[in-house]
């Protein structure tokens, strides 16, 4: 079934009523202040993800289910960002509580192999084209860390290529080239000399890939790109750009890697890859993969795979996959249980037909208000680009040819109309969002960038 039991009440468009500590709620941000405040002695900068940080504070959530969240103060709010892009079928779908409920009583996690995780693991195999074989570890970071290890053990090669804006995680081997500037490493920390044996590209230019192949040669280990650049605006590799990096690493004895932490299961039960049509070497996958529980995944060639298997000697051993709470039965009670309501239930229709709706609404509301923007998004997924000096072809046109600015500020105020975005982050549409939720989205976005206008922002 579509949604079930809401335990908050429906958000209505509203009007804003009070403004406390910079934030235009019906019942004020106090209660947030306060556990912020808190936060402050614990974490540093109150927080322990500093994609979660807000000024003046952020709001602490309280609630989640369906498509609405509310807050420490009672302010609820139709919810976009949902968990990281991770809830396609909305926040504790009654299905998925009720497997997870079953599984707590049976234990939460043994520290041993389990059915549940054979049975996940199968439905991988079974669904992702690239998964011939698959190793689970907890996190989409574990999981680029463990396919850049194979790979260079698979290879020989140490060096690897990836987009520029491409965000594949905390790890090491790969914090580079995420925001502009893209020649210098997206943080400090790093061992001397790690960002050398990393090398950008500007998305769909094959003509800077073709130049870092023939300039590394057999020194590259793979080449690894996300179909779709969640945290590079909604930025898409062109179907032929990806046939052309499959042809170009075969070429050249390195190995694709697709990354779909985020496209993983959300757009089709095949990913990405079976959408367009390509098949790499191997695929990284998390998020709706563990039904709202920690979950990392690495999926790929057997023959690969051969390199990290505990049974067979070999000169090459590699650690590929793990960790204490690798695939406990939790986790994959939770991914089975959502696997199941994708297999009977319509959700991929709903979901991308809603989202397909919103984009071309927004692009409606703000052509008529006269305001230059443009819409990215696949799938489920959207994100309203503000005042564009040109096509948003790269991750770099994003980051320095749009009004950031603005679109923090929109995200901000939607916020007091009931309805919440990670500002500046693509939004997504859930499998329990409702048409008149959406509805009321447009209008108040209509509202937002009418007010904005008004005041020189736009």
């Amino acid at each position: 079934m579509r949604g079930g039991r809401l335990m908050l009440a429906k958000v209505q468009r509203r009007t804003p009523t009070s403004m406390t500590d910079g934030y235009d709620l019906p019942n004020g941000a106090e209660q947030s202040r306060q556990l912020h405040d808190g936060a402050l002695e614990v974490f540093p900068g109150g927080v322990s993800h500093n994609i979660r940080h807000a000024e003046p504070h952020p709001l602490y959530v309280t609630e989640a289910e369906g498509s609405r969240i509310r807050d420490a103060d009672g302010n609820e709010y139709v919810d976009f960002w949902m968990n990281h892009i991770t809830s396609v079928l909305g926040h504790a779908h009654p299905e998925v509580v009720a497997a997870v409920r079953d599984q707590a009583e049976q234990g939460l996690h043994y520290g041993a192999v389990n059915e549940k995780a054979l049975e996940l693991g199968r439905r991988v195999t079974e669904y992702v084209p690239s998964a011939e074989r698959v190793r689970f570890c907890s996190s989409g970071t574990e999981a680029t860390m463990y396919a850049v290890r194979l790979a260079r053990a698979a290879t020989g090669g140490t060096r690897l290529l990836k987009a520029e804006g491409g965000w594949h995680g905390g790890n090491t081997d790969l914090s580079a080239s995420i925001h502009t500037p893209f020649d210098e490493p997206e943080t400090v920390g790093l061992p001397p000399g790690a960002a050398e044996h990393v090398h950008s590209f500007p998305v769909n230019d094959r003509e800077a890939v073709e130049a870092l192949l023939s300039e590394h040669g057999e020194e590259v280990a793979a080449i690894i790109v996300e179909p779709m650049l969640l945290a590079g605006g909604g930025v898409e590799c062109e179907p032929d750009f990806l046939e052309y990096l499959r042809d170009a690493t075969e070429d050249n004895g390195a190995l694709l890697i697709f990354d779909e932490v985020v496209t993983g299961f959300r757009v089709s039960p095949g990913s990405y890859q079976a959408r367009v049509g390509v098949t790499p070497d191997l695929t990284t996958m998390g998020k709706f993969l563990g039904g709202g529980l920690p979950v990392g995944a690495l999926g790929g060639q057997a023959a690969l795979f051969e390199h990290s298997r505990p049974d067979v000697e070999t000169d090459r051993p590699v650690l590929a996959g793990g960790g204490t709470f690798s695939m406990n039965p939790m986790t994959a009670t939770a991914g089975l249980a959502s696997l199941g309501i994708v297999e009977s239930e319509p959700v991929y229709e709903y979901t991308e037909s809603q989202a397909g709706r919103v984009r071309s609404e927004l692009a409606g509301v703000f052509e008529e208000l006269g305001i230059e923007t443009t819409t990215l998004g696949t799938g489920s997924l959207f994100l309203t680009h503000f005042q564009p000096e040109g096509p948003l072809e790269t991750v770099g046109d994003v980051e320095t040819a749009t009004n950031r600015e603005a679109l923090h500020e929109f995200h901000r105020r939607l916020l007091a109309h009931g309805y919440y975005f990670l500002p500046g982050h693509m939004g997504a549409v859930s499998y329990q969002t409702t048409e008149e939720e959406l509805d009321g989205l447009i209008d108040a976005s209509r509202s937002v960038a009418a007010e904005m206008q008004s005041e020189g922002m736009l």
